[in-house]
């Protein structure tokens, strides 16, 4: 009777004589609010941000990003990251089920044993004969997982691998970005270079002008002087574009998964245009979307989770051990001998004394959990700060391009109109020309407005979280 009372007893005893440390509850102390300041955010028209990138409406554009996508060295590191991650929750899990392992010797002797005399004639078979044996046997280990220790692991490590996960869907976001970024970049860099060729035709003409005006006594040497200085000006801000142009290309070769040298040689776009503002986009929508968010979130949980498990260290621990073997051993000149035989057995353990290691795991893990804590708090704060930025950005530059289209556009008609008075003889050519440099002069203001512009869009669409 005794020894059936020893089991549970002894499990009373361990756990009553457990001492796990209280530690206090933990939450998010960031509420998201109801709406953005951004006035095109709330925007009653909802823009979707799946496949962002399509709304510049280049062809060539959604390739390049599809097949970086596909390619990028990044993304195919994400996903080894995320294929590792999802390994080690089947490492995890399988504590939570028996072990069992099977296990077999074999063997063969040969002796030549020398005997007294007088034990010769009792025992003359075992002078100079062999031997063999074997023995196999089937072993199995299963931890009853009483206070969740073990299914808190898996939990943990189920966790990591979303948030492993959702890391790479924030690189994939990054890639597409990156690609949109450069690519609209080189297209507004060609429209400059295109400006750039008709300001040196006409500030060429203004040279010519000048010094045709010199030998004719109208114009001095330093009126020529000055013209030649514009031109030469033009002229040396040339390298300056074309190296940006190259960088472009390159950057977008090496996104695509290939060599700078193999730089792909896109023609110009002279449809390029920079989508509107998206609209319609609410604080907990984009919070949900963004992958850091979620990835902080995913976090939070694998540290609760290792709290959990810190936790189930401090409580006894339950195993059934079985152990069945079958073997045989034969000597030369004795009966054999062999036979099958099992063992079931319960084993318990109860952490006593460890110098309040584990006391002191439970506190780490719970100073982790905080971390985690903050540091999601910190990326959704983080999130909500880049989107808002990025919408002021972009609304700032939206009005600063108004207005230089505005004034380019008064500059051509000043053009335009002394064009018709130098016809009308009524003002001179140099006065033309000049006219028409000032005019591509704003034109080149606008076109880099117009690539700063496209540059925060795609940071706003990446700071929206759309499409990993």
């Amino acid at each position: 009777m005794h020894s059936q009372l020893l089991p549970p007893s002894l499990a009373l005893l361990l756990t009553a004589c457990a001492s796990v440390p209280n530690t206090p509850a933990h939450a998010p102390r960031i509420t998201p609010p109801n709406r953005l300041d951004a006035a095109a955010a709330n925007d009653a028209a909802i823009t979707g941000t799946d496949r962002w990138w399509t709304a510049w409406g280049d062809p060539a554009l959604d390739v390049l990003v599809e097949k970086s996508l596909e390619a990028n060295a990044d993304i195919r590191a994400a996903k080894a990251h995320v294929a590792a991650a999802r390994a080690l929750v089947t490492v995890a899990e399988s504590a939570l089920y028996p072990t069992v392992a099977a296990n077999g010797t074999a063997w063969a002797s040969q002796s030549d044993v020398g005997i007294d005399d007088k034990w010769q004639a009792m025992l003359p078979s075992l002078s100079g004969n062999s031997g063999s044996g074997y023995l196999v046997g089937l072993g199995a280990t299963w931890e009853a997982d009483l206070f969740g220790g073990r299914h808190a692991d898996a939990e943990m490590a189920r966790a990591l691998s979303e948030s492993t996960a959702r890391t790479a869907d924030g690189v994939r976001l990054m890639v597409a970005a990156d690609v949109v970024e450069n690519y609209q970049q080189l297209q507004g860099l060609r429209r400059r270079l295109d400006v750039l060729d008709r300001s040196e035709a006409t500030a060429s003409r203004l040279v010519d002008y000048a010094a045709a005006r010199q030998r004719t006594g109208a114009a001095t040497a330093a009126d020529v002087t000055r013209a030649r200085n514009g031109l030469e000006a033009l002229r040396a801000s040339r390298p300056a574009l074309t190296s940006l142009v190259d960088a472009r290309k390159r950057r977008l070769a090496v996104l695509a998964g290939d060599v700078p040298e193999q730089a792909p040689d896109m023609v110009a776009s002279a449809t390029f245009e920079t989508p509107d503002a998206p609209t319609g986009q609410l604080p907990s929508d984009i919070l949900d979307r963004r992958p850091d968010v979620a990835a902080r979130s995913w976090l939070v949980n694998a540290r609760a989770a290792r709290l959990k498990s810190l936790k189930a260290d401090l409580l006894p621990r339950f195993a059934i051990h079985f152990l069945g073997q079958n073997g045989h051993i034969e000597l030369g000149g004795l009966p054999g001998y062999g036979g099958t035989g099992g063992l079931v057995g319960l084993s318990a353990s109860m952490p006593l004394f460890n110098a309040g290691r584990l006391q002191a795991s439970v506190k780490a893990g719970d100073a982790e959990l905080e971390a985690a804590l903050a540091n999601y708090d910190q990326a959704m704060l983080s999130a909500l700060e880049e989107v808002e930025s990025a919408y002021g950005f972009r609304a700032g530059l939206d009005e600063r391009l108004a207005g230089l289209i505005r004034t380019s556009d008064m500059a051509r008609r000043r053009a335009d109109q002394l064009a018709i008075l130098y016809d009308a003889g009524r003002t001179q050519l140099g006065d033309v020309l000049q006219a028409r440099l000032d005019a591509l002069s704003d034109e080149d203001k606008m076109e880099q407005t117009r690539i700063a512009q496209g540059t925060a869009t795609v940071q706003l669409y990446r700071a929206l979280g759309g499409g990993w």
